[in-house]
């Protein structure tokens, strides 16, 4: 708490910091020593490939052993009995295998860095192609990391809101009708009310859409420029007074600005925050009082909301005349607005590259920092909740022992709310499963868990330094589809190794029965 530890990564606001630890005793440090205490592990081929040579060992020896008795029995020169032999055992190594086997994963490495892959380790090639489980974040990799509003309440009717990514366009519609949302005074005063209350921008720039500032309060003002509101006119419009920014304790934000009719003061936040605070609601261009059928209303739309998966703002405003500095106690007898809904839609390409997941025999399951309901939601969309499978939060995990979590991991797919150390324990209970377990992350509380699968994997874009150092692939696009895509090349090059392995095993079998018939 009032801590911002090395590596964070500031998206909004301002301060001043004095510094209290540095190096290896920050927490950053703390991790990066964590990291130095995995022994490094043998890949599945190199565990088969030494119980094949040891099994090998034992046959050849023994026929070199046979080989040169027999010959002395039929009275053979010793010295030819032992170059008999000598070039027995030479003829039963595969002295081509190691070179074979490093050029196979090299090129492996470059196929899978033109399809978004950069591999660390090159044992790591042929591990991906024996993947059995990938633990993958939602944010960013199963979704576009680009919240998009979808629905809102208003005016008590439900107003669907299409349009994809950050561009300015999609339609407003009302059961199932589009609308012209100029003719709805408590809409445009709802979307007028989140523009002016936030600290995002949305510019133009190389011929796409981009937000500045954090992806909530951008997909607001998304939505608000679908019906013409541009932020930079409305600050001319409405001055700024005042602001009190967003915080997770009082979760609401709050803006004072200066109008022609008296200064007002605007609020988005959690809806049973600001719905608590509120007296009077906007209805059919009035402000009437809040009463407990009205918000009983705002209840049920909100429950409605959440369950489908939605992250939900509350809008509220307050008319405070000529008062230009905000007082906490303004923030009551406020006027609700509306509710917002918005989600952060999945990839389109991902629930492709989970259902080839599955045709492979590999399982994914979805590890997230997200609430519950949003990650079934987005887990049931892609179909990675099948019949039977469950969800278990952060409260459930903790309360489990290691026990009955390797006994239960089979049929769990999703885990919401959890931290680092969740994490670790999910590997370590997979691999307590005999699974080989990929660990997809981009924190640098990530990092143990990623080193302690079998095949970490690190995301390029939005992945920390530490977490690139402890991964052995790094995903250049963020794309789950692309960590599927680098599997799937694994598997190839994995199956190939085999056939070489056969076919000098075959080929040296055959020398092996000339000599020894000879």
């Amino acid at each position: 708490k009032n801590m911002g530890f090395m590596g964070t990564v500031i998206t909004s606001g301002k301060g001043y910091m004095i510094i209290t630890q540095t190096g290896l005793k920050t927490e950053l440090g703390k991790i990066a020593s964590m990291l130095e205490v995995k022994k490094e592990e043998k890949t599945p081929l190199q565990l088969r490939l030494a119980k094949l040579g040891l099994k090998l060992i034992y046959l050849f020896l023994g026929i070199v052993v046979l080989v040169f008795f027999l010959g002395i029995l039929r009275k053979n020169p010793l010295f030819n009995m032992f170059l008999t032999s000598l070039s027995l055992a030479v003829a039963a190594i595969p002295e081509g295998l190691p070179a074979v086997v490093t050029i196979a994963l090299a090129i492996g490495v470059r196929k899978m860095a033109k399809r978004k892959a950069l591999i660390r380790r090159l044992p790591s090639v042929e591990t991906l192609g024996c993947t059995s489980v990938i633990c993958t974040d939602k944010t960013g990799t199963l979704t576009q990391n680009k919240m998009l509003v979808k629905k809102i309440w208003v005016n008590e009717r439900f107003i669907d809101v299409t349009g994809i990514g950050y561009e300015p366009k999609g339609d407003f519609k009302d059961d199932q009708k589009i609308i012209d949302p100029q003719k709805s005074f408590e809409l445009l005063k709802l979307l007028q009310a989140a523009t002016l209350c936030n600290s995002a921008n949305l510019n133009f720039i190389k011929d796409k859409w981009e937000i500045v500032g954090d992806p909530t309060e951008g997909a607001l003002l998304v939505a608000s420029q679908k019906v013409g509101l541009k932020k930079t006119d409305l600050e001319k419009q409405y001055p700024l007074l005042d602001e009190i920014p967003f915080d997770s304790e009082r979760k609401k934000m709050s803006v004072l600005r200066k109008n022609m009719q008296g200064n007002i003061l605007f609020l988005k936040g959690a809806f049973d925050v600001l719905l608590k605070s509120s007296s009077h609601i906007l209805l059919n261009d009035k402000t009437v009082s809040l009463t407990d059928e009205l918000k009983q209303k705002i209840l049920d739309a909100n429950n409605l909301f959440t369950n489908q998966g939605l992250r939900v703002l509350a809008i509220a405003y307050r008319n405070l005349q000529q008062k230009e500095k905000i007082d906490i106690s303004f923030e009551e007898d406020l006027i609700f607005v509306g509710l917002i809904a918005m989600i952060d839609p999945p990839r389109p390409e991902v629930k492709e590259a989970i259902q080839k997941c599955k045709n492979a025999g590999i399982r994914p399951v979805m590890i997230t920092g997200d609430y519950k309901g949003t990650a079934i939601a987005i887990a049931k969309e892609l179909n990675m909740m099948e019949e039977g499978s469950i969800a278990l939060s952060s409260e459930e995990l903790s309360k489990m022992d290691d026990k009955t979590l390797i006994n239960l991991i089979d049929k769990i797919s999703v885990y919401s709310r959890v931290s680092a150390e969740h994490k670790l324990r999910i590997v370590k209970a997979f691999k307590a499963k005999k699974q080989i377990v990929a660990m997809t992350g981009d924190g640098v509380n990530d990092a143990p868990a990623i080193k302690e699968a079998d095949i970490g994997i690190s995301m390029g874009i939005t992945g920390t330094d530490v977490t690139k150092e402890a991964s052995d692939m790094i995903i250049l696009d963020d794309n789950f589809a692309s960590i599927v895509n680098a599997v799937e090349e694994g598997r190839g090059i994995y199956d190939n190794i085999i056939k070489f392995v056969s076919y000098l095993l075959c080929s040296n079998i055959a020398e092996i029965l000339v000599i020894f018939i000879g």
